[in-house]
């Protein structure tokens, strides 16, 4: 992945990346976390790249070069043991120092990729709270937190930086994916810096969030297309009774189950599922291809605007109805082809259903999704984005899906 420079499609243009629309971006995504999710999740060093180039200061965005460069990983740091879903209670503080940086001290959990061997530095976007600041989400500020300090315009690497795991998870699944508890500024200063220079955190890190809520709905649905395909692939071999119109003849030989009508029923059930949800993706990212696209002709900004808010309308979707549908059918379905078979950990689907049971959860459960759906998608807008929405269905079904 890394060698033959996939991570290109994440990174931004000015700094290296492949220049193609989010719809091929996310297509590509999705036969990767189809395969092996952890792979995508630890390659997304130059996603945050691109975070850190936008929102970054001029000298910021030579971090941002950096970690595209050198292939450097990044995480986010949001969650902590008193402020899951309450973002805002972070306790995590921020104190700023003579030369500009800002010291964090404080303790993050349920970090994916915390730490690992497979980059030589890792920066970690993490919300704490500077001295002084208002309570609650509005008083939250983004900081970049190296692992190891280093030189901003060769990147050679200088001292460790004081974060540090102080725990890897125990997990029900997606156990190749690193889970940490991380310690800031216990053993030494966790030396950050604050991006943009603006007191802007959540807002900032929203746009990380978008990404992470569009991956993991991505990741849901590539994992239950994968199990389709394995139940596919098991039903078209494994021998097992008579058809059902020579049941009564005890002679006749025995098929394959996928001959029998209510296996060809919970496959077609799959296979619909998931290519259904597969078309709610490319939708979406083609909503994004088109916002892309209307920024760069300038196009009207009632225009842009519009296809702002019907991305942001469809995201809750593909992150909540899409792992709460996907990790449902892998179970009761997917799995369920295999019989007894699929308890065992004799073929993959049990692994499946294990690693897909975190997409309900993480970046905002689906009770979260909905909230987000209704009150900030659908209420504050004044129904203008599902409006739009609307509209367009009703265009479609009047061409009778042409």
């Amino acid at each position: 992945f890394i060698d033959n420079e996939w991570w290109r499609i994440d990174a931004p243009v000015e700094l290296g990346g492949t220049a193609i629309p989010p719809s091929i971006r996310w297509a590509i995504a999705e036969m990767v976390l189809g395969s092996n999710p952890s792979i995508h999740i630890y390659a997304s060093g130059t996603a945050f790249a691109h975070v850190a180039y936008v929102y970054g200061t001029e000298e910021q965005k030579k971090i941002a070069k950096l970690m595209v460069d050198k292939q450097w990983g990044a995480t986010m740091m949001l969650t902590e043991p008193d402020a899951g879903s309450d973002v805002g209670a972070g306790r995590s503080k921020a104190i700023k120092q003579a030369d500009g940086t800002w010291h964090i001290t404080g303790t993050k959990r349920f970090i994916t990729s915390g730490d690992s061997d497979l980059t030589e530095n890792i920066i970690h976007f993490v919300l704490a709270r500077p001295e002084g600041a208002v309570a609650g989400t509005k008083g939250l500020d983004l900081y970049m937190i190296p692992k190891f300090m280093f030189d901003f315009n060769t990147g050679e690497l200088g001292k460790r930086n004081g974060v540090y795991v102080t725990k890897i998870e125990d997990k029900m699944g997606l156990n190749v994916s690193a889970t940490c508890e991380m310690n800031l500024g216990e053993k030494e200063p966790a030396v950050g810096y604050l991006l943009g220079e603006v007191h802007d955190g959540i807002a900032q890190m929203f746009k990380v969030i978008e990404y992470a809520r569009m991956m993991v709905g991505t990741k849901a649905i590539a994992t239950l297309s994968a199990g389709y395909q394995q139940a596919l692939a098991y039903a078209k071999t494994r021998v097992q009774g008579p058809d059902l119109i020579k049941a009564k003849d005890k002679n006749s030989p025995r098929v394959e189950i996928i001959k029998h009508p209510d296996v060809r029923r919970s496959l077609m059930v799959q296979k619909s599922y998931s290519e259904g949800m597969r078309a709610l993706v490319l939708y979406t990212a083609s909503i994004q291809d088109a916002y892309a696209l209307a920024v760069a002709e300038g196009a009207d900004p009632e225009k842009i605007e519009d296809y702002h808010l019907v991305n942001d309308l469809l995201l809750p979707i593909v992150k909540g109805y899409g792992s709460e549908k996907s990790y449902t059918l892998l179970g009761t379905e997917s799995l369920q082809t295999f019989g007894g078979s699929g308890f065992t950990t004799d073929w993959p689907l049990e692994q499946y259903v294990r690693d897909a049971k975190i997409d309900t959860l993480y970046e905002g459960t689906t009770a979260i999704q909905g909230l987000d759906f209704f009150f900030r998608k659908i209420v504050r807008d004044r129904g203008r984005s599902i409006t739009i929405l609307g509209k367009e269905i009703a265009k479609f079904a009047a061409t009778g899906g042409a």
